[in-house]
């Protein structure tokens, strides 16, 4: 694993940021051989990425304030409230950012957006690859600090579908590394026609991939999967379908608890001991 991936480890606390992950999953296709096995999308981060640089993760981010105030004919799900409780917050604005960050940074890093038009039409490939759906993606990945699609939203007449959107897992960095993040992370079936393309600023390449292929890639030494992505990679793993896991994660059949991870040292190496697990992982 390179430094970059593990991390850089402090001494002291450094507040962990709300964000947001998705696991976008398909059953994979029969060209690809062994049709109705569930593929999750994966990206490689760059490996000059200040976090986990190098490694495959979920595409994902921190949530913007932006995100918090996207107004309600922007999207379409059920009541806030209903989320409140499963993503540990507070108030309906905290839960639609959590919502909103994982559609956009999904949007933003892998080029599929999870929305529709006013009209009810999908959204096409031909659309991901017009010259307003890149501009919207390049301007969300500028280094300027612009979160706020809106204005773009409204001029497309695009509507986030967050009733796609299913919690799956709940992660904290643990303390003692130079980045934390408070990451739910939600599940989504892939849209039919829309293509994953890396933004080649955060991730230099995306691959669709079976659970189990990914770990085993990672166990021969080809690939760097961190801690909490080969924990969400296992438990995936144990359905069949995509939609397998997409109804688990809906009847609250997955581990939707918070998991707060400690960094532990073993004959002086950083390792990551789980809550409730007996053994600790490489970071």
């Amino acid at each position: 694993m390179t430094d970059s991936a593990a991390g850089r480890l402090v001494d002291e606390e450094v507040p962990a940021v709300d964000s947001s992950t998705i696991l976008l999953v398909r059953d994979r296709p029969a060209s690809s051989g062994g049709q109705g096995d569930v593929e999750v999308l994966l990206l490689e981060r760059h490996l000059d990425s200040d976090f986990a640089g190098g490694a495959l993760v979920f595409p994902g981010g921190k949530v913007a304030d932006a995100d918090r105030a996207l107004p309600a004919n922007r999207w379409r799900g059920q009541p806030l409230a209903r989320w409140r409780e499963p993503l540990g917050v507070a108030d309906d604005a905290d839960a639609l950012g959590l919502l909103v960050a994982a559609v956009r940074e999904t949007f933003e890093e892998v080029g599929i957006l999870l929305a529709e038009r006013e009209d009810g039409t999908s959204v096409t490939a031909r659309d991901l690859a017009s010259s307003s759906f890149r501009g919207a993606r390049e301007l969300l990945a500028s280094r300027g600090g612009e979160d706020d699609w809106l204005p773009w939203l409204e001029r497309e007449a695009l509507v986030l579908d967050l009733d796609v959107l299913a919690l799956w897992s709940w992660w904290v960095t643990p303390v003692g590394q130079h980045k934390r993040f408070d990451t739910r992370f939600f599940i989504a079936a892939a849209p039919e026609g829309q293509i994953a393309e890396q933004d080649a600023v955060e991730a230099t390449g995306v691959t669709w991939s079976r659970p189990d292929e990914a770990l085993a890639a990672q166990e021969r030494g080809e690939v760097t999967i961190i801690f909490p992505t080969r924990h969400n990679l296992r438990a995936l793993a144990g359905h069949a379908t995509a939609a397998d896991a997409i109804a688990a994660a809906r009847a609250g059949q997955v581990d939707q608890r918070r998991i707060l991870p400690r960094v532990v040292r073993v004959d002086g190496r950083p390792m990551v001991q789980h809550p409730f697990e007996d053994e600790p992982e490489p970071i």
